[in-house]
């Protein structure tokens, strides 16, 4: 008896001196989208790795551009975009250290209304979330297509997407729209529209679209809770595209849509974690030419990308993902 009260003081004694270590918190805001599947269940995956994820969902990269440029969230996953809104605002205290999925937003037409080139949407009403990504991108490739975007009539929604779009496209108030899964799968699905020829996306930037992004002097300070997020990303996104059932049911699950509409949307995205450098100085190059920001942030994209994270989570080589 006397044995097992001294091992039980000895055991006490060594909790006391040496507690379990908790898992670090780590604060990430992200929008919640089909093509966003792994970092939806991200917060799992970085359990694994000793992380414990204080998830902040929000709808829009605006928002949550604000929110990694203020300090309110550690890391952030955003559109490759608002590498360009940040340095024209001055903001340079962050690092892009993954990728998180690309495509996942096209251009959607009301059945009957046809579109062969860009300049054939002229006259057109679009409805669109103004200064959001797909917009973005849109309006440069449009206007890089030769389409005049004073003659194009834009219809804003806010907030975007939804029932209000749908409406107004099946009622013939707007004749397309520019938005991100699942609103085009959605329509769709309801045979309201159809998904538009013009592909977005289709030029040098190879619709590059969500990123992962870090506080730069978080990701000095807490190198090691870094790597592991990027080591759970990069799990989780394996996991899912070998998977596509578990990706839809992750999808269907958060997005609360159909198990058809999410059919219809996957395969309009990618998810992938790899880096790609060329594409992104492509965008920066064609968003400052279509006017949407004043400098041409391309020379800034070797300064923030950082591969070395995603080196490390991966074991790949930089030159593989950097994908050019």
């Amino acid at each position: 008896m006397r044995r097992f009260v001294t091992g039980i003081f000895v055991l006490i004694s060594l909790l006391i001196l040496h507690p379990a270590r908790a898992d670090e918190k780590v604060r990430i805001a992200f929008p919640v989208q089909i093509h966003s599947a792994n970092v939806i269940v991200l917060k799992d995956y970085a359990k694994k790795h000793g992380v414990d994820l204080e998830v902040a969902i929000m709808r829009g990269y605006p928002a949550i551009q604000i929110a990694l440029t203020t300090n309110e969230v550690d890391l952030a996953v955003l559109g490759f975009v608002n590498i360009g809104l940040m340095e024209e605002r001055g903001f340079s205290n962050y690092k892009v250290i993954a990728g998180v999925f690309s495509g996942a937003q096209s251009l959607t037409l009301r059945n009957g209304v046809t579109a062969i080139n860009w300049k054939d949407l002229e006259g057109k009403k679009i409805g669109t979330a103004p200064n959001s990504y797909a917009d973005l991108l849109f309006k440069s490739s449009a206007k890089l297509g030769g389409a005049d975007l004073s003659k194009i009539q834009f219809v804003s929604f806010a907030p975007p997407g939804g029932t209000p779009v749908m409406t107004a496209l099946k009622s013939g108030d707007i004749d397309g729209f520019v938005f991100w899964e699942p609103n085009n799968a959605e329509a769709a699905v309801t045979k309201i529209g159809e998904y538009s020829a013009l592909d977005i996306g289709a030029n040098p930037t190879r619709h590059i679209n969500g990123a992962l992004m870090v506080n730069s002097e978080f990701a000095a300070a807490h190198r090691k809770a870094t790597v592991a997020v990027v080591k759970a990303l990069v799990e989780a996104t394996d996991a899912l595209n070998k998977d596509r059932k578990l990706f839809a049911e992750t999808a269907e699950k958060a997005m609360g849509v159909s198990k058809e509409v999410v059919r219809v949307a996957i395969p309009h995205g990618t998810m992938t974690y790899s880096l790609q450098r060329k594409p992104t100085i492509a965008l920066m190059r064609m968003i400052h030419e279509a006017g949407i920001t004043k400098i041409d942030a391309g020379s800034a994209v070797d300064r923030v990308f950082d591969y070395q994270f995603l080196a490390e989570a991966t074991g790949k080589p930089v030159s593989e993902l950097k994908g050019d």
